[in-house]
């Protein structure tokens, strides 16, 4: 039995399959290597055959099909009447609901727009889009307690036949949106025909504000009650094109420090509203909006929900994951507590063993192959060198979690700089996140439960420790290891704390600005040799450049 689910929603295209006990998933970006799958042969499906080949599956062996309403008819069209087409945001549920492995919990899905609906306001085109749903799950299934839908008026310049820009009522993630667009932080390269914004840029900005735009923006959203809300993107936009002119640094990020202000009140307002209705004590979260790890921490320690989960793949490209869960519950009749729940993230493909000493071997560069590796690469990030490491499957979703990451000591703050200015070539002002032994967080972090996705932040208790993983507020979205996630970056956290007294790395992702990260053995090679990275991990081998 193969259950195939397929994401995206003018970008961020992936592919899930699953036989119900293993789970493949892949984002098309790290495929064909184009920010954001812009410009991807939808028809040719890369994600869609690598996934299957995974399963060792055939198109022709695939039982069930699932996408969400936004995903285009060429994804899916080899296919033909195999497929069933569901809400999206019921995708983002499941996605976020299956991965957990909670037995019951309340589930909050916010993003730019989903699924059209029949709702109380239409736009000039009639159309009304869901923006924020909130649904109750448990062993039997997931219900639908409330949804917030608003005008969606989709621009009608628009010549991309999967991404059509527009403006939405009601909607926060379209809010955020026109914040970050604003004030210039967007993806605007190769293939892309309107901006795409990058959010977490805003938030690892907004810090650097002050708040003199706080109220001004509060009041183009209305709290609503029963955790409802009330936006005029027109309105929005407008504001923000006025107070984004001709702005200054201090100017743009006093404009991120209100959007994000106003985006954490919203979110913290829907949860209590969700947890007063539901009476729960878990949270799941999913949709773009979810990955505003501030945000996430906020609803955390301000709403009566006590444990928190966010699925790392919490934008569209998780759609994927939530079709092929609700293909395995709705079609194959799977119980959601037999459903392969998530004990890390690593669903990416293999590669063999062969092809990675071949692409070692092809580099030229100096590698071996030592008999304690953590031990070895310990010694080198104690001494103040940069490790990319590469190891088998990658990360699903945006977060390198120790499979495709670049690691280094947390310390001096210098380090950071380094980082932004001469190995990812990015904004300065962007922060790093911190990895830490999960037995160890509660030493460093103010969290009180795992987080092992780096989709919560948290206070930094000991920010003179890690100053290169603190932001300059004082806080980090950590990442927590047990060993059964990673056992040798586990190890390679141990034999750090036993030379420097230190639990804690910094990891960010293997990639350039602009770039996605790395996926296979090859391009981790190619990548090391082309940035200022000191020493490479790949598949058990150390390389060096000289």
């Amino acid at each position: 039995m193969t259950v195939l689910g397929l994401g995206g929603s003018g970008h961020d295209w992936s592919s899930c399959a699953t036989d119900g006990n293993r789970l493949v998933a892949v984002d098309e970006e790290r495929l064909v290597r184009s920010k954001y799958g812009l410009g991807t042969d939808l028809l040719a499906g890369v994600s869609r055959q690598a996934v299957l080949a995974q399963l060792g599956s055939t198109a022709a062996e695939v039982e069930h099909v699932v996408a969400c309403e936004l995903v285009p008819r060429p994804f899916y069209h080899s296919f033909r009447h195999r497929v069933q087409v569901i809400n999206h945001h019921l995708a983002h549920a499941y996605s976020a609901f299956a991965a957990s492995g909670m037995s019951r919990a309340a589930v909050l899905v916010c993003d730019n727009s989903g699924s059209l609906v029949a709702g109380d306001r239409t736009g000039p085109d009639g159309r009304e889009a869901e923006t924020i749903s909130s649904f109750v799950a448990d062993r039997d299934g997931i219900r639908l307690l409330e949804r917030v839908s608003g005008a969606h008026v989709v621009d009608a310049a628009s010549e991309s036949a999967y991404y059509q820009p527009g403006e939405t009522d009601n909607s926060l993630g379209h809010f955020y949106r026109t914040a970050s667009i604003a004030i210039g932080l967007a993806y605007t390269g190769p293939k892309t025909r309107f901006p795409v914004s990058e959010d977490g840029k805003t938030m690892g900005l907004a810090p650097y504000g002050d708040e003199r735009f706080v109220d001004e923006l509060a009041e183009l959203v209305d709290l609503r009650p029963g955790g409802g809300i009330g936006i005029s993107a027109s309105k929005v936009a407008h504001v923000l094109e006025r107070l984004a002119r001709d702005a200054d640094f201090d100017t743009r990020a006093a404009i991120a420090r209100a959007a994000q202000e106003v985006l954490e009140r919203a979110l913290v307002h829907c949860a209590r509203a969700l947890h007063a209705r539901t009476g729960l004590t878990d949270l799941c979260i999913a949709g773009g909006v979810a990955l505003n790890s501030v945000a996430n921490g906020r609803i955390l320690r301000e709403t009566g929900f006590e444990r928190i989960f966010v699925v790392p793949a919490a934008g569209d490209n998780g759609i994927s994951l939530g079709c092929a869960y609700y293909g395995l519950h709705q079609l194959e009749g799977v119980p959601m507590d037999e459903l392969p729940a998530f004990t890390d993230s690593y669903l990416g493909p293999e590669y063999p063993q062969a092809r990675v000493d071949a692409a070692v071997a092809a580099s030229g560069l100096p590698a071996r192959r030592p008999d304690d590796l953590p031990g070895e690469v310990a010694a080198l990030l104690a001494e103040g060198r940069l490790v990319g490491w590469w190891d088998g499957r990658s990360e699903f979703g945006p977060r390198a979690l120790g499979h495709r990451s670049i690691f280094a000591a947390p310390y001096p703050a210098s380090v950071r700089d380094h980082l932004n200015e001469q190995v990812k070539f990015r904004e300065w002002f962007r922060p790093y996140a911190p990895i830490v032994r999960a037995e160890r967080s509660d030493d460093f972090f103010d969290l009180g439960q795992p987080s092992p996705y780096m989709l919560i932040v948290t206070r930094v208790t000991r920010p003179d420790v890690i100053p290169a993983a603190s932001h300059v507020d004082g806080t980090a979205r950590h990442q927590t290891l047990f060993e059964h996630q990673n056992p040798t970056v586990h190890a390679l956290l141990g034999e750090f704390e036993r030379l420097t007294g230190c639990p804690v790395l910094l990891n960010t992702s293997f990639n350039t600005a602009g770039e996605p990260i790395v996926e296979t053995p090859e391009e981790a090679v190619a990548a090391f040799a082309s940035m200022n990275l000191d020493h490479l991990v790949v598949g058990g081998h150390l390389l060096g450049k000289s």
